[in-house]
């Protein structure tokens, strides 16, 4: 259903109802949510390999389903009676925007808070909403019930254009304390909890981009058997330059996606053995996501000029793929500065891991 309604999806900029509802029905959009609230509690090898075969089928259908599965992970932060009123109905919905934008002005029970935030995915689909605010003891992850919150449609963008990352506002919102969070404040204990929580979303974008480039190769293989290039004796699969281009596609996303899961399964162990998280073993994690999503846009792109002339036309997934890698990669979490971190992490300089 979500190959089928690719396209559709992203001329219309929204997914269709159809499809939400089928992710919603799967649990998608709860895969990190503890199973005592219904959600699918899963461990993140497999996280990461469901979303990554979602963003396969379709880059904006992947990231939704990632976004809001990875903000489904805060019922471990909250306290027990406020994660049952957000994530207890089985097919609520909730995402939003870490960054701490929003200003919180402190009143007798909790905050009135006041802000307008970008890179809204999924927000359109919310029941809750999550905005990062600054609150005078700190900054803090509040939520807010979506008759709270004003959605503009900003989002007009070259790729990922069914995600609905729009820009979304409140405006003197009421937000009691106990839906207040900061991580790593966990409540209930777990491997989920005990995993760097900003990792959550890094992985989760880096996985997104490897289905995107898994999905460009998949395209310009099945081209490659079916079209004769002009001026070219033979099919382009009978092409050396073809031939030599998918062999390096398929070997540099396999050596991307090799350090990604490699990362993810060891943080992962620590994580279930109740290890205590390292600033070079978050650092390394942080450079295999950035290192898959520069790798997919490359990959992306060379799928793309496989295709020669066929890729550019709307009827081509290639070119769908191409815009969604480059949008997917732009994402600060994935954000090519983590070289840099890594670097001076490696290194013994100082530098602000308190992110990681």
């Amino acid at each position: 259903m979500i190959r089928a309604e690719a396209a559709q999806a992203d001329r219309d900029r929204r997914l269709s109802p159809a499809v939400v509802a089928a992710l919603v029905e799967a649990g998608a959009t709860r895969m990190l949510a503890p199973a005592s609230l219904g959600g699918g509690e899963l461990d993140l090898p497999s996280w990461v390999v469901a979303v990554e075969d979602l963003a396969r089928a379709d880059g904006s259908a992947g990231w939704t389903a990632m976004t809001t599965s990875a903000t489904s992970s805060l019922a471990w932060y909250l306290p027990p009676d406020t994660a049952a009123e957000v994530f207890g109905p089985p097919k609520s919905v909730v995402a939003g925007t870490a960054a701490p934008v929003g200003r919180a002005v402190a009143a007798e029970g909790g905050h009135h808070v006041t802000g307008r935030w970008g890179w809204g995915s999924a927000v359109p689909l919310c029941d809750w909403v999550v905005g990062g605010a600054i609150t005078p003891d700190g900054p803090r992850l509040v939520l807010f019930p979506a008759a709270d919150v004003t959605v503009h449609d900003t989002w007009h963008a070259t790729g990922l254009r069914a995600t609905g990352s729009h820009e979304w506002e409140v405006a003197g919102a009421f937000v009691p304390t106990r839906r207040q969070v900061w991580p790593p404040a966990v409540r209930v204990p777990g491997a989920l909890p005990a995993f760097p929580f900003f990792a959550f979303l890094a992985v989760g974008v880096a996985s997104v981009c490897l289905g995107i480039a898994a999905r460009a190769i998949e395209e310009a293989e099945a081209l490659a058997m079916t079209k004769t290039p002009q001026n070219v004796g033979g099919l382009l699969a009978e092409q050396p330059e073809a031939q030599r281009d998918l062999g390096v596609a398929e070997a540099r996303w396999s050596a991307a996606r090799a350090f990604l899961h490699a990362e993810v399964a060891q943080r992962w162990e620590a994580a279930v053995a109740g290890q205590p998280s390292t600033d070079p073993g978050r650092a390394r994690l942080r450079l295999a996501c950035s290192h898959a999503a520069a790798e997919a846009v490359s990959i992306t792109r060379l799928a793309f000029d496989i295709g020669g002339g066929t890729s550019v036309f709307e009827e081509s997934p290639l070119q769908r793929c191409l815009r969604d890698a480059h949008v997917a990669a732009q994402h600060a979490m994935v954000s090519r500065r983590l070289f840099e971190t890594y670097g001076k992490v490696k290194l013994g300089v100082p530098t602000d891991t308190t992110r990681l």
